[in-house]
């Protein structure tokens, strides 16, 4: 009888987590990053500098197994040079692949995302601008629904003004709500 139990529950356990990733699944979470800049020219002066924290919001439907496409926000503050503060916020579509077989505790995954922007720096005019962002890294499963990225992020923003470009680590939690099975 304990051989039977066990068996099954064992059974239930890897029929949980082979299920994060799949057909059918939604995934709510985000991620963060924080960005320290400076802005030199050709002559090695510095012409400013700042900080940055982003937060990158995400809702996503698997339209196939370890592949989802879904919807992001993109809020960000930032403050240069200790005076003036710039406020974004946004939103776009993401696409993202988990490259492992979905049962795997640990995964590797990339994700593509634009996001079209807001954006309002004290003192200027409100600017619209967009952005695409690349990222990839792990994903590690803490149970059969949540887990952590650690990723590498190349972010490109454009507006009115220029672009900027960055290369940032970010950090995020993902909760996968698995589809009901049927009995």
């Amino acid at each position: 009888m304990k051989k039977t139990i066990l068996t099954m529950l064992l059974l239930s356990f890897y029929s949980f987590t082979n299920a994060q990733i799949t057909k059918g699944n939604w995934m709510v979470g985000g991620d963060a990053n924080y960005t320290n800049s400076k802005i030199i020219n050709n002559d090695n002066e510095i012409l400013g500098s700042g900080n940055t924290v982003r937060i990158f919001p995400n809702i996503g439907y698997f339209i196939a197994n370890k592949f989802a496409l879904g919807i992001n926000g993109n809020f960000n503050y930032g403050k240069a040079n200790n005076t003036v503060s710039n406020i974004v916020y946004g939103g776009g579509p993401f696409a993202r692949y988990y490259f492992l077989k979905p049962e795997n505790r640990i995964n590797l995954l990339a994700e593509a995302n634009y996001n079209y922007y807001s954006s309002k720096t004290q003192g200027f005019d409100s600017n619209k601008g967009s952005s695409y962002r690349f990222k990839a890294g792990p994903v590690v499963y803490f149970n059969s629904s949540v887990g952590l990225e650690m990723t590498l992020n190349y972010l490109s923003e454009s507006f009115s003004d220029g672009t900027a470009k960055y290369f940032t680590v970010g950090f995020g939690f993902q909760i996968h709500l698995e589809k009901q099975l049927k009995i």
